[in-house]
């Protein structure tokens, strides 16, 4: 988990920009770094080292938590004073949005102060995310409209992190722990959907990471296939889509996951206090209708 990432990310296939950022701090010449980062310092601290006792920060439960936040907050504002110090360094002085609304007098002179532009590089300003945006557009200019739409969402009981808790810990106490094995899972969802092609191949795909409330990781995943795998008709659609309980003789481990993992409720009269229930009735419109056959729905999604 790094403490100074965020947000999400859009990413089309092939170009990859951002990547390859070059050596570490202090490489240069087979020379050893002097000094360290704020983040990589904190990424330091964050990992379980051998003996226990040299990993102090990552046993502090909702400490530990709140530790993160600050190393987070620690980060962020570093980048910040780096990158109001260095305008000069960053041309910053050839937008001339201020000075035009200044000549226009769209408003009080007095009320403009110091104008700081941040690069489209810092996650999250409003720079990233309209390339972000931009780049998304231009895929679908280019390839057309996604195909496939995808999330995933960190399981807390997986095996994986179940094994590495130590005893009294709880998954929502150890946040670098999930975000690492949902980051290699997510690697391994992307591998299969975009290099092996399970779903069909893919010539553009976009996905953005989020989190919930509960602290855990959240994926979305758009995805264009080419023309010879694209779905056309219900054949198609039920190729991909399976909207059916897995039969508990045959799947018995498919069934438990669908069950406990993929089912929405209970809600309805019989469940008022349900968080999806608005007004007397689910928001999300459950319980649905029985379709005995998939539908294809003009202009919407598929009726399963």
């Amino acid at each position: 988990m790094d403490p100074g990432c965020g947000g999400g990310r859009g990413k089309g296939r092939g170009k990859g920009r951002g990547r390859g950022r070059g050596q570490g701090r202090g490489a240069v010449a087979g020379r050893i770094a002097c000094k360290v980062t704020a983040r990589e310092y904190a990424a330091y601290f964050m990992h379980d080292r051998n003996p226990p006792t040299n990993s102090t920060f990552t046993y502090g439960n909702r400490l530990y938590q709140e530790w993160v936040v600050d190393q987070y907050s620690k980060v962020e504002g570093q980048r910040l004073r780096w990158v109001c110090f260095n305008q000069t360094t960053l041309r910053a002085d050839q937008y001339k949005g201020m000075v035009d609304a200044m000549q226009q007098d769209e408003a009080n002179n007095t009320n403009f102060g110091r104008m700081v532009v941040l690069l489209p590089t810092f996650v999250g300003s409003p720079r990233h995310m309209n390339q972000l945006y931009q780049d998304s557009m231009a895929l679908v200019r280019k390839f057309g409209k996604p195909d496939l739409f995808i999330t995933m969402t960190c399981n807390p009981n997986w095996p994986e992190i179940l094994h590495e808790l130590s005893p009294g810990e709880e998954a929502n106490d150890r946040p670098d722990l999930t975000s690492r094995v949902f980051n290699m899972k997510f690697n391994a969802l992307l591998k299969d959907l975009l290099q092996n092609g399970v779903l069909g191949i893919a010539v553009a795909d976009i996905h953005v990471i989020e989190w919930q409330k509960r602290g855990l990781s959240h994926d979305h995943i758009l995805i264009i296939l080419c023309s010879q795998d694209k779905s056309r008709d219900n054949i198609d659609y039920d190729r991909i889509v399976c909207a059916e309980l897995p039969d508990k003789s045959t799947h018995l481990e498919l069934y438990n996951i669908v069950t406990s993992r993929m089912l929405h409720g209970p809600c309805g009269a019989l469940h008022p206090s349900c968080p999806c229930m608005v007004n007397g009735a689910c928001s999300k419109g459950y319980p649905k209708n029985f379709q005995p056959q998939t539908e294809d729905s003009t202009g919407s999604y598929p009726i399963y």
